[in-house]
C-alpha cells in the first residue's frame, strides 16, 4: 500500500513537470535534489547515494542508470554537440505525430521526441540522440540525463544518465501506447556513448556499481515490458 500511495502521489507532479517541459516553460521549474555539498573526490560511497533508476510518469520502474557525468551544463552541451548528438524535442502531440510520419516516409528526424522519464518528480534535464546511418526515427542511440545536487570542486556538477539503443517503434494497448523497443544490451550502448564523447576530449574516470548485474540469460524487464541485461555498472565521465 505504501508503494502504491507513493506512486499515485508523485504522478500529478510528474504530469505538471512534463507539461512545463512540453510548453517550453521548464525554466520556472527545474527539479533539484536536496543534498548540496562540495566533494573532494567522487567515491563509490558517493555513487551509492545517486539515483539508480528512472521512472515513468505513473511510477513504473524504467531503465537503470549506466552513466555518470561530471561537468558544467555548458560543457556537457558543447561536448555532445561536437560529438554529433542532437537534442530531443519535447514529446508534444505535434512532435510525436511528426515522428510517426517520418517513419512512414522513411525520413530522418534527428531531433525526435523522447518519452518523458523521471527521477523522483524530476523530468530529464537533457536528452540526446544520434540516428543510425539509415537515418530513420525508428533506430537511434539515445541518452537521458538528470542533474543532481552534488557538486565537486570547480563547480563541476554530477549528473546521472541512462543510455540505450532504440531498435524499432512498438505499439501496445496500454500507455504510452507507442514507444521504442530497445536493444537489451545496455552495456553496449553505454560504451558507444562514452567512446563518442572521448573523441571530443571527455575523460573516462572509472566505473562504479549502480545496480545489480543482470545476465543475458536472465534478462530484467522495465516498466514498458522491454527486456535488458547489464553488468550493473555506470561509467563515470568527466566532460
Amino acid at each position: 500500500m505504501k508503494r502504491i500511495a507513493r506512486r499515485v502521489s508523485f504522478s500529478p507532479l510528474r504530469i505538471v513537470a512534463y507539461i512545463l517541459h512540453a510548453t517550453g516553460l521548464e525554466t520556472i521549474y527545474k527539479p533539484r535534489f536536496m543534498r548540496h555539498t562540495a566533494l573532494m573526490d567522487f567515491t563509490d560511497e558517493e555513487a551509492a547515494r545517486l539515483p539508480r533508476n528512472c521512472y515513468s510518469v505513473t511510477g513504473a520502474k524504467m531503465d537503470p542508470m549506466n552513466l555518470v557525468f561530471i561537468g558544467r551544463d555548458a560543457d556537457i552541451k558543447h561536448t555532445f554537440r561536437r560529438a554529433g548528438w542532437h537534442r530531443a524535442n519535447p514529446g508534444t502531440p505535434f512532435h510525436l505525430l511528426y515522428g510517426a510520419l517520418s517513419v512512414l516516409a522513411r525520413r530522418p528526424y534527428r531531433t525526435g521526441p523522447f518519452t518523458p522519464l523521471f527521477v523522483n518528480i524530476g523530468l530529464q534535464d537533457l536528452a540526446y540522440q544520434q540516428v543510425t546511418k539509415a537515418g530513420s526515427f525508428k533506430r537511434r542511440h539515445h541518452v537521458r540525463i538528470w542533474r543532481t545536487g552534488m557538486l565537486l570542486p570547480g563547480d563541476k556538477r554530477v549528473w546521472v544518465a541512462a543510455a540505450s539503443f532504440d531498435t524499432r517503434l512498438k505499439v501496445q494497448l496500454s500507455p504510452p501506447f507507442i514507444h521504442h523497443a530497445i536493444d537489451p544490451n545496455l552495456d553496449r550502448e553505454r560504451t558507444f556513448v562514452v567512446n563518442s564523447l572521448e573523441e571530443q576530449g571527455a575523460l573516462r574516470l572509472k566505473s562504479v556499481w549502480m545496480n545489480d548485474s543482470v545476465l543475458a540469460s536472465e534478462t530484467a524487464t522495465n516498466g514498458y515490458g522491454a527486456e535488458y541485461f547489464t553488468d550493473g555498472r555506470a561509467v563515470v565521465v568527466e566532460v
